[in-house]
């Protein structure tokens, strides 16, 4: 692609999409992280329960936000873990209905999981990671350039 379009068009088309798988990652560790402790530690005091919750979520959210940082420095590969963490957050999920959880919180850590996936998996993401690639590879070559002269 020849023609790149301003920042401010780049950023209306592709932000919204970004943010969005950004804040549906957060919002499903927030919801999926206390659940899955509640769900299979249940004999864990609520002290310990609490205390493991924040620092799993914790190193979740910045694994979150590496992926997304290598994906807006152009790293397109970096969407995989994000994926899989997900998944996985999902997968954690589904087996805690037999728990009598709290519906809307049941609902609410299944729904994130799944948007993410969705958002994820869109063709405006797609195509921003594309067009990220491409703009890693143009610093690249700037960079060459410059260190030849």
């Amino acid at each position: 692609m020849n023609e790149f379009p301003s920042i401010r068009s780049f950023l209306s088309q592709y932000f919204p999409v970004f943010m969005g798988g950004i804040f549906a990652s957060i919002f499903t560790l927030v919801f999926a992280v206390p659940l899955f402790f509640d769900s299979y530690f249940q004999d864990l005091p609520i002290e310990d329960n609490a205390k493991y919750s924040f620092l799993g979520g914790i190193a979740l959210t910045l694994v979150v936000v590496h992926c997304n940082f290598m994906i807006a420095r152009g790293r397109a590969q970096w969407v995989r873990p994000l994926a899989v963490l997900l998944g996985l957050c999902l997968l954690s999920v589904l087996p805690a209905i037999s728990d009598q959880q709290h519906p809307l919180i049941y609902s609410l850590s299944l729904l994130f999981p799944l948007l993410g996936l969705l958002l994820l998996n869109s063709k405006r993401h797609r195509e921003m990671r594309q067009r990220l690639l491409e703009i890693r590879h143009l610093r690249q070559a700037a960079i060459a350039t410059r260190k030849k002269r």
